[in-house]
């Protein structure tokens, strides 16, 4: 397990993104995990800065997202689809069929989640995954619970993320209460982990997930088994591990 400290949130952005564009200079045909969410967002803005420099070259990539919501459409402007598009694909040369997000219209959880998994089997494995934390441990939509989850499966959202999720959408529109996500043994199968973590509400629980025992009721601390993770936090995030 590498940690690597940063100042603040865009130090924290510029330096995963150095290690995403490593990754696309040294493998140009590279398959990145990428992660939703507000964490990752400034590492998307300077990979683009880079990219609009000519610095890198995302034409040989393929993606794939950790996860989406059940029953909502691709072009939902809530749906994880829209997000990386709006904060990411429309502005680099990634190739839309290379870009792979679970089908969260498909009704059918069961082939759905099978379809994701051969989408990750054909693809050769994801070279590097980026992922965010909850401030329950969760990685990807794997909640706290009693075992870790293998590979793509349906979960039922918690009753707080529901009512955190109800101010994303209009009134009497009904919000999502499952999702499709990449499980555990699929993470922990790509060649790199890179998780990206900001701010003093996240110090808590990166000291349980990677000073603490690895246990399925934080699913993150799995990571601390991964033989190529690296953290990259800010100060205030990691002011609570004895580095």
């Amino acid at each position: 397990m590498k940690i690597i400290r940063a100042k603040d949130y865009y130090d924290m952005s510029r330096k995963a993104a150095n290690i995403i564009s490593a990754q696309v200079i040294m493998k140009p045909n590279a398959v990145l995990g990428l992660a939703t969410g507000g964490t990752p967002v400034g590492t998307y803005k300077q990979l683009i800065e880079w990219y609009n420099k000519g610095d890198i070259d995302f034409s040989s990539v393929t993606t794939i997202n950790l996860d989406e919501y059940r029953g909502l459409p691709r072009d939902h402007e809530q749906s994880y689809w829209y997000f990386m598009h709006e904060n990411f694909f429309n502005f680099v040369n990634v190739q839309e069929e290379n870009i792979f997000v679970p089908d969260g219209a498909n009704p059918d959880s069961e082939a759905a989640c099978k379809a994701y998994d051969q989408v990750i089997h054909k693809a050769g494995g994801i070279d590097l995954q980026l992922l965010g934390i909850g401030t329950d441990g969760h990685i990807g939509f794997n909640e706290p619970g009693s075992a870790f989850e293998l590979e793509t499966h349906c979960v039922d959202l918690t009753d707080e993320t529901i009512k955190s999720n109800q101010r994303f959408f209009g009134e009497g529109e009904e919000v999502p209460k499952q999702a499709y996500t990449m499980g555990i043994k699929t993470i922990m199968q790509a060649r790199k982990v890179l998780m990206v973590a900001n701010g003093e509400d996240k110090a808590e629980i990166l000291k349980k997930a990677f000073e603490g025992p690895v246990t399925p009721a934080v699913q993150a601390s799995i990571l601390q088994m991964h033989p190529d993770f690296t953290l990259v936090a800010d100060e205030a995030a990691l002011s609570l591990l004895d580095l």
